[in-house]
Parts: C-alpha cells; structure tokens; sequence
C-alpha cells in the first residue's frame, strides 16, 4: 500500500503563507469566470492546496529541486545564457546572445512557474528573486513595446524570418504577466505586457502580407486572449482573432495543383496552407497545432464564434481516434512527409509537406521511432483544458488525465532533476539509434533543450489549479489527489472540503465537506474515469442514488453541511489493451494499464539469460499488484508470469527464423509505470508486448 502520511509535505504545503495578499480574486489558470461561452469556470489560483500523495509529492521536488535547477542554468552562461540575453537586451551588462532563438521564455515560463510557486509557500527570497527578473525583462523592452533578446541584442531587424520565434516568445511573456498579476496583485510586469501587445497589434492590424509566416508558434494567441481577460480591453481579444483568421487565409484554400502541391506556398507544418475553420485533419507541429487549437478554443468562449467550435470538435475527434498513442502523445514524427487524405471519404493520399515534431498519417504510431515531445503532450493538456471548459463533457478531462500521468510526466526523472524531449514508446537501450533531440541518458537542458523542462514545470507548479471548476450546479472534481479546497461556488457561497486519496495507485476518494455557508442544495459533481467499470458512490456511509457511469460526471445534490462525506470507489483492475486494428505497429499486442497508469516493461526486470525481444504476455495472465515504497519514487508495480518464446533457435534466412518452442517457458518479469522509464541504468523498454492468446 502507499504511504498514508507526508507530514513534511502538508505541513509546508497548508500551513504556508501566501505571498499575494491584496491579489485579484477569481482569477483562474484560464481567467474565464466572465466568459460567455465558458460551461465551466476556473476557481481561484489560490483555493486549492496539495495536502499529500502523489500530487503533494510531485509539487515539492518542483519547488525544491526544479525550480533552483532550472534558474542555476538559466544563470549558468555555458549551460543558459537565458538571463544574460535579457541582461545584455536591458544593458545592464556586456555580451553576445547565445542559445536558442526562443530563449527568452525559459524565463518567462520559470518566472510563471515561480509565482504558482510561491503563491503557496510565500517564500521571501524567491519572492525577491521575481521582482528582480520582472525589473530585467522591464528594461529590456524597446521604447516602442517590442521585446525579444534574440534580435535586438545581435541588431537584427523585426520580423524578417518565421523561425526567430519573437511572437511565440511575447505569447509566453503576457500569460507570464498575466498569472504574476494574478497571483501578486502587482502591475509591472502587466505593464510591460500591454506595452508589448499594443505593438504587436500596431504591426499587425493592417495585414501586410510580408508578415503572414507569423506567428510560426502561436502562443501570442492565448496570450492575448489572457490579457483581454484580465484587462478588460478588447484589442487585445481581437488581435488573438486576427491571427486565428490570418492563418491560412493567404493560400490555396486546400486545392491542389495537377502535382498534388498546393497553390501557394502554405505549410502543414504549421497548419497555414488551409484555414482553421476549413481544417479537416490535424496535421503538422505539435506545439504549432495544439497551441493554435487551444488559443482558438480560449477565443470561441469570448465570441461563442460556432464555426470555430465545429472546427476544433472536428480536430479533436480526427487526433484523438486516428493519430494519439496510448500514452497521449501526438507527435510522433521527428521528421517526414506524411501522407494524409487530400479530401474527406477519397481513397487515394497525397504526400504531404515536410514536417518536423509532429503529426503523422491516421494510423500510423511507430513506437522505437516516437518522438512525443513533451512540449506537445503539454500543448494537448491545455487545449483539452480549454475544452472540458466549453462543454463540460468528461471526454476532455479523460485526455487531459491520460497524457498527464503518462507522455507528460514522462519527460522528467522521477527526482525531478533530469530531462528528455522525447517519449517513444519502445527504447534499444544503449544501441537505440538516436534521432533528433533523442538521449540514451536524460540530462540537463543545454542552450537548446529548453522549452521541455520548462514547459512540464509550470504544468506540474500549477496542476492544482487544474482540479476543479463551478457553475450554477456547484463544484465540479475533475481529477483526484490529495488537497483542500477552500473557495466559492458560482453563487458566491463558501465552500471548503478536503479530498483523501492514494489516487492514482488506489482507486478510493474520500471527500469531506469541512466547511460550507447556508444556503439552499448544490452539487459535487464527481468524474468517474472512462477506465472504472462498477464504480461506486457513498454519502455519509449510505449508497448515493445516482449512476456512476464511466466517462462521466456522477452528480450528488443535496443540502450540504459540515462534516458530510463522499466517497468514491474506483475499481483498478489489471486491463490489457489492444489498438485498433490498423495500427500495424501495435497490431496482436497489447499494451497494460491500471487506473490511469500505462505501464511499461524494462529490461532490467527481466530474468538474467532471456532475452528481452523473446518475452510474450499470455492473454491470461494473472497479475501481483504491489506498491514499492522504494522504487523510482515510490509507484504500484505489475508483477506476474510471462512467456518467453525462442524465435532464434533455428535459423532461416538473413534475419528471419522458425520458432523452434512454440509453448515457451514460463519467467517472472515486473512491469512498472511508464511514466518512470529510464531511471535506472540505460535498460531496454517497451510499452507493447505481443500476446498469446
């Protein structure tokens, strides 16, 4: 069983003071409290605090060991340079850029993960050490509001190539400034974000079709939807507009010249040869697509613009049935020429442009060859988020669950410190044939590896903010771990209750209403997960008359006092899972999951003398479920009897042989998360295994 007690944790964690005393209240990681067209709305930034388990765990290594880490090689000019590009841009000290052409938002996604950070523990030095940022980011923006060390420190002129990524780098800057904001009730760093998006709209507005490659990576789309909502002022909502329709519009509309090219000169790389709204099937860059869908969704609950909506459920149902792995990713293409449908219900394909870090034809999810960049998987996170907001519907916070626990936390060791870009779901061990961005060690974040560390930081700093949402109904529990949560309900009425869990090694929640002001009835809304078969609801110890049906939300209404308890049990058997049938890369085996958790096989739990290719999975194996406190963390292992079947004994031709043992011998072998791979040693690894039915 896991451990029940984390008192060092919980007492940091509650017993913290925040930092943000005199904050803006009901402001959420997405500000859609006033949103039209927002079913669900976020809770404040502040009402939700880890207590212990998994999550409590996890936001501590964050706070104590990632956060420091990341700002050492932020500051360290050999392994960074991110603050001296920003220092050198303010003239506060001598120099030449160096890194990436996006190495501004290291720091930017650092400092928004410092302020989730510390608006928990209040801690003064590192409150400190964001004041001090914020005054370097301020006076290394132009006069004019443009902002991006990339040129201006080596006098590059603005906008000249797609590639030097200075809107995606403003985008982060203004979500950055909108969640300091937020979280310290201070206007600096708003200030320098206005600036910079009253420039960007000036450059923009009038369409100059020498600027429409811009932006390649559209965060400025969220940001400025972000700080329409947090200032109030329109402009910036309709320059978020402006580049959702921009995208794709100059082009060739999707028809095709007698060479199957386009027309023009659009990309699938970054979904700019079609416009949004005309999009059949996703394609191209992970980060470029899910950021776009997600800017987009982020402006449909501000416009209620229908056509945008139709679109994004269109992508949505196209990624999520065709082109996502079993862990969640979705990029999983280091780089091709996919073949993808030129119109829907056609049999015959087109090769499509050459792409990178991204999407591939329907279907075709190599394992060894994955690339599942963490950024993406964060990307897919944040529009689902977006998602699950509009219409309230499980399915999106099931895809937000799937990709969390396994192709996001996957990117990162489990001390925290330690990183990799990419997530195959099968690995050679120290002979796999490394492609780009590939390690066969997970290391520190060089001056190019930067935006995955950062990235799965700030989601893993403010995943907290992630569990719940209100609306006229009551408090809607998307995902589980052990918090309080301490806020107020639509209708403005306090509410605080506390969630028990071991989740998402034990399937059991236990909710405690500790606190709530009068008033008439209102409901929890729990989600039960697409994977719980038979779950069951309790309050107050008796069987809640409503259907736990999987992938839904199980609605309890009553008159709520204090000292009410909900419990939720969610059965976790053992599942085999099989892939569609034409994935050929995973076809006649299955891969292994309990409760949310894909599991993975490594080698080094494989008996000495077998080989690791040789192991089969019997469709009726039986399964030990044991958590080991002292392995990778603390995870619930998968322990049972595997097959292993010879298939070299007897040669044929070249690489091909007979099997000689078609019974095979039984071996003890131990599957453990996925998520945890690569933690020990340089072991083989692999998430599907074949079957003997």
């Amino acid at each position: 069983m896991p451990r029940q007690s984390r008192n060092i944790v919980v007492l940091l964690l509650i017993c913290a003071t925040s930092f943000s005393q005199g904050a803006n209240r009901d402001y959420g990681v997405i500000k859609n409290q006033n949103s039209p067209q927002a079913k669900l709305k976020s809770v404040d930034l502040n009402d939700v605090r880890w207590t212990d388990g998994f999550w409590a765990e996890r936001f501590a290594q964050t706070r104590d060991v990632t956060l420091p880490k990341l700002w050492e090689l932020a500051s360290d000019p050999e392994m960074g340079h991110a603050i001296q590009n920003l220092r050198i841009a303010a003239g506060l000290e001598k120099g030449q850029f160096a890194g990436t052409h996006w190495q501004d938002a290291w720091v930017y996604k650092w400092l928004e993960s410092a302020c989730y950070i510390n608006a928990v523990t209040g801690d003064k030095e590192l409150g400190e050490q964001i004041d001090g940022i914020v005054e370097v980011i301020a006076r290394a923006q132009q006069p004019d509001g443009y902002l991006a060390s990339q040129t201006t420190t080596r006098g590059w002129p603005r906008f000249q190539e797609p590639h030097n990524h200075e809107l995606y780098t403003m985008g982060h800057l203004l979500t950055a400034a909108c969640i300091h904001h937020r979280l310290t009730g201070k206007t600096e760093l708003l200030d320098v974000a206005r600036k910079t998006a009253d420039y960007v709209y000036a450059t923009f507005k009038g369409r100059d079709p020498k600027l429409a490659d811009f932006p390649r990576n559209p965060s400025i789309i969220m940001g400025a939807v972000e700080l329409y909502r947090t200032t109030g002022n329109k402009k910036y909502l309709d320059m978020a507009n402006f580049f959702i329709d921009w995208r794709g519009s100059r082009y060739g509309n999707g028809r095709r010249n007698a060479w199957g090219g386009p027309l023009t000169n659009g990309s699938d790389l970054n979904q700019n040869w079609r416009p949004l709204r005309k999009e059949t099937e996703v394609v191209g860059h992970a980060v470029f697509f899910t950021y776009l869908y997600a800017g987009a969704a982020d402006a449909y609950m501000e416009t209620g613009d229908k056509t945008l909506l139709a679109a994004l459920e269109r992508l949505w149902t196209d990624l999520v049935t065709r082109k996502m792995y079993v862990t969640g990713g979705v990029s999983p293409e280091h780089k091709s020429h996919p073949a993808r449908s030129f119109e829907p219900g056609r049999l015959t394909t087109i090769v499509g442009d050459s792409i990178h870090e991204g999407i591939s034809a329907p279907y075709e999810l190599p394992n060894d060859t994955a690339y599942n960049e963490t950024c993406g998987q964060i990307g897919n996170l944040m529009w689902n988020w977006r998602m699950l907001a509009i219409t309230g519907e499980a399915r999106f916070a099931e895809i937000m669950e799937r990709t969390l626990y396994n192709s996001i936390l996957s990117g990162i060791e489990v001390d925290s410190e330690g990183w990799s870009y990419t997530n195959p779901l099968r690995w050679h061990g120290s002979e796999h044939v490394l492609r780009s961005n590939d390690t066969h060690k997970r290391a520190y974040p060089g001056r190019r590896m930067i935006c995955c560390p950062t990235n799965l930081m700030r989601t893993v700093a403010s995943w907290h903010n992630y569990l719940y949402s209100v609306d006229e109904k009551g408090l809607w529990i998307h995902h589980y771990g052990g918090n309080v949560f301490d806020g107020t309900l639509a209708d403005g009425r306090k509410l605080k209750l506390t969630q028990e869990t071991d989740y998402p090694w034990e399937g059991k929640v236990r909710i405690t209403v500790d606190a709530v002001e009068s008033g008439g009835a209102f409901g929890l809304l729990l989600r039960v997960p697409g994977w719980a078969d038979n779950a069951k609801l309790t309050v107050n110890g008796a069987a809640a008359k409503v259907a736990c049906v999987p992938a839904s939300y199980a609605a309890v209404e009553r008159k709520w006092a204090a000292g009410d308890v909900v419990e939720l049990e969610l059965p976790m058997p053992v599942r085999m899972i099989v892939a569609d049938p034409r994935i050929e890369q995973t076809r006649n085996q299955v891969a292994v999951m309990r409760g949310p958790i894909v599991y993975c096989l490594e080698s080094v739990d494989v008996p000495e003398g077998v080989r690791f290719e040789d192991i089969y999975l019997p469709g009726d194996a039986e399964w030990n479920i044991r958590y080991e406190p002292d392995l990778l963390g603390g995870v619930t292992s998968l322990r049972t009897k595997a097959l292993v079947i010879d298939k070299t004994a007897r040669q044929d031709i070249g690489g091909y042989s007979q099997v000689s043992d078609v019974q095979g011998q039984r071996v003890d072998i131990s599957m453990i998360p996925y998520y945890a791979w690569n933690n020990r040693a340089e072991p083989k690894m692999t998430v599907w295994l074949p079957v003997r039915w």
